[in-house]
């Protein structure tokens, strides 16, 4: 019997061992596998603080876009209407600009009218008189067309005539047109044969005839009669009893000047001569 007990008490013991035996390697596998649940237990508490304040900085960056669109959105809508309001402004001055203008050409054509009325009155009122207060020309001066003439007394050369007129603030004489040619040839009458130099001559024989601002001579408007008595230069043209002459340009003749009319004053067509 203690020899029976004795061998159950072994298996016993044997078993013992081994459920310890197994325990402990259930602890050993335990403790291995604790670790490495650890382990992987780490990364994923790790990540999260991390996702949170991804997560936080998307949701900031949706409220910022959103807050960047909605500023957007009100700019465009004041943009917009601050450009309606700037065409509509463009608009306004363009119209004002054209109606400007319109009133300007308006007027300009009633200023041009006024002068046009001025210019007549007072030519009627110079021709009834013999003068008036609204001569656009200086004393003594003719008046005709839109020029002033001049026929001085003075005797001089064709070139002291050139010096002189220019010190008038004038020129020489110019007979151009049918207009000035019916006017000044009447002017050329004169007692004791008294000629008057104009503003035509030419470099030498043979040469062109021209005009002091160099237009030239227009044959088919008067004819320049050569003086075969003289047998000097005869370069320069006198005007005589109604008809052009070529003389020699020291000989001494009367001077004839002109100078642009000055424009009519309406205010003086009222006053007295």
């Amino acid at each position: 019997m203690q020899a029976k007990y004795s061998s159950s008490r072994d298996m016993l013991d044997e078993d013992g061992d081994t459920t310890m035996s197994l325990y402990s390697q259930a602890s050993t596998i335990t403790r291995q596998l604790e670790p490495r649940q650890a382990e992987q237990r780490t990364p994923s508490s790790a990540w999260r603080p991390v996702a949170l304040t991804l997560l936080t900085l998307c949701l900031v960056l949706l409220l910022g876009l959103a807050a960047l669109g909605f500023v957007f959105f009100q700019f465009y809508q004041l943009s917009s209407t601050q450009q309606d309001s700037i065409s509509e402004k463009e608009e306004r001055l363009a119209n004002l600009s054209q109606h400007l203008q319109s009133v300007q050409v308006r007027n300009r054509k009633l200023a041009e009218t006024l002068q046009h009325v001025a210019e007549k009155l007072c030519r009627e009122l110079y021709n009834k008189s013999g003068g008036h207060k609204c001569n656009p020309c200086p004393e003594k001066w003719r008046w005709h067309g839109d020029q002033c003439y001049q026929f001085y007394k003075d005797s001089k050369s064709w070139q002291g005539c050139e010096y002189f007129c220019t010190g008038e603030n004038a020129t020489m004489l110019k007979i151009d047109t049918q207009e000035v040619l019916e006017f000044a040839m009447p002017q050329s009458y004169s007692e004791f044969f008294y000629s008057y130099w104009i503003g035509l001559s030419r470099n030498s024989s043979g040469k062109a005839w021209l005009w002091m601002d160099g237009a030239p001579y227009s044959f088919e408007l008067f004819e320049i009669i050569i003086d075969v008595s003289s047998l000097r230069s005869r370069d320069c043209v006198t005007i005589l009893n109604g008809k052009a002459f070529s003389k020699d340009c020291r000989e001494l003749r009367r001077c004839a000047c002109q100078r642009m009319a000055a424009r009519v004053e309406p205010e003086n067509l009222h006053s007295s001569p």
